[in-house]
């Protein structure tokens, strides 16, 4: 017997059967497991058959109230769920989970899966003219599948895979295999090698140009990108609210990026900081105001940068900015914010990121390394056309 998430297996004459949790399922469970434990047995392998009733939550921990089975006076006793092996189940009605109720509706189609999947077959039919993805484009026309994955976080991918039994066919990391000639677990350590490759390429594609921008005072412009990662864990309590994202209302790691105004690079990259420090901390204690100090430029920030102590080299909107500057303000802004939005085109950092946080590292930054080859070759920035802005105010 094994455990997987909420759904238990067990074993009859060599082939695995899914069986699941509910009302009135016959199950075994070790005697000593059961509480309260008064008046039963305490023999190590004693064990006894129970009737599940309900189930509850002790913290995160799930677990079912049952009795024994044949007990005229219904006692009830109950246990931690992970020592309890399902022998058969209820009615399908009865079932706890109402995921567990659609499955085992499909379970035809889900063993097929299995089936399907382990005999490691390519179907006949290329997805590209296959039924089933007829049936997930038309899931996707009535909103039963959400076309961006952030718009309904509680459907995963295993669930969209059971919906249909058209889908077993389709195994897509064995399209991943044919395509890149690779099996799955050894394309994973792949891609993690190129990640990793193409992230070196930053010393090459993200500096901070040789000749300082000439005689531009007003050299970059400076935002904070904030990425959704998994909780990270805390000695003390259950979330460290040092990485709390308010962009995302989750924990999260942020980037400092600095992008040249005029011309299509990115020169500069700092992080990953925790994203409860604020863009204005970073940019004061982690280089970046010393070394326009030290080049003697200056940047261009939103409002989030705003304080008198930097007030020599760095500019953000105010009301005593004359419409040129404002415009032209807006239209650097604006440019900034177009390519943190090639960077939020990759899904590895636009949703959660499940990884640690040195592959978050690495992972980011070879997106900025990726994009910053698309800024020079068929997506470049617009320019800023300070001149027109000017020209634009004086017919005015």
């Amino acid at each position: 017997m094994r455990q997987c998430s909420r759904h238990l297996f067990k074993c009859d004459d060599g082939e695995e059967k899914r069986l699941f949790p509910g009302i009135g399922a016959k199950c075994t469970i070790l005697t000593r497991f059961m509480k309260p434990n008064g008046g039963l047995s305490k023999e190590k392998d004693h064990r006894s058959i129970v009737v599940l009733k309900e189930f509850f939550y002790e913290g995160h921990r799930l677990c079912f109230r049952f009795n024994l089975d044949g007990d005229d006076q219904q006692k009830i006793y109950h246990s931690n769920a992970r020592y309890v092996r399902i022998d058969s189940e209820g009615g399908i009605d009865d079932f706890f989970f109402e995921a567990d109720k659609k499955k085992r509706h499909d379970g035809d189609a889900i063993d097929k899966a299995e089936a399907i999947m382990s005999k490691k077959k390519e179907p006949a039919i290329k997805w590209k003219h296959s039924r089933a993805r007829q049936l997930l484009y038309q899931d996707i026309m009535d909103n039963k599948v959400p076309l961006d994955p952030k718009d309904d976080l509680s459907l995963s991918l295993e669930d969209i895979f059971s919906m249909h039994a058209e889908y077993a066919e389709y195994d897509f990391e064995r399209q991943r295999e044919a395509t890149f000639q690779y099996c799955p677990s050894w394309s994973r350590r792949k891609i993690w090698f190129w990640i990793n490759r193409i992230a070196a390429l930053q010393s090459e594609k993200i500096f901070w140009p040789k000749d300082n921008f000439g005689n531009d005072i007003w050299a970059i412009t400076v935002d904070g990108v904030h990425c959704w990662i998994q909780e990270p864990t805390h000695q003390e309590f259950s979330k460290d609210t040092s990485y709390f994202s308010h962009k995302y209302n989750h924990a999260g790691l942020c980037y400092e990026l600095g992008i040249s105004i005029g011309s299509n690079r990115l020169v500069w990259m700092n992080g990953p900081f925790p994203a409860g420090k604020s863009d204005l901390k970073i940019f004061k204690k982690d280089g970046l105001k010393a070394m326009l100090i030290a080049k003697k430029k200056m940047r261009i920030a939103d409002g989030g940068y705003a304080g008198s102590d930097h007030i020599h080299h760095c500019s953000t909107p105010n009301i005593h900015d004359s419409r040129p500057v404002r415009r032209f303000k807006a239209r650097a802004l604006k440019r900034h914010e177009k390519f943190n939005g090639l960077i939020k085109n990759f899904h590895s950092v636009d949703c959660r990121f499940w990884h640690s946080i040195g592959k978050f590292k690495s992972v980011f930054e070879a997106i900025c390394v990726i994009c910053q080859y698309q800024i020079e070759t068929d997506k470049p920035l617009y320019h800023v056309l300070v001149e027109d802005v000017l020209l634009e105010d004086e017919v005015e």
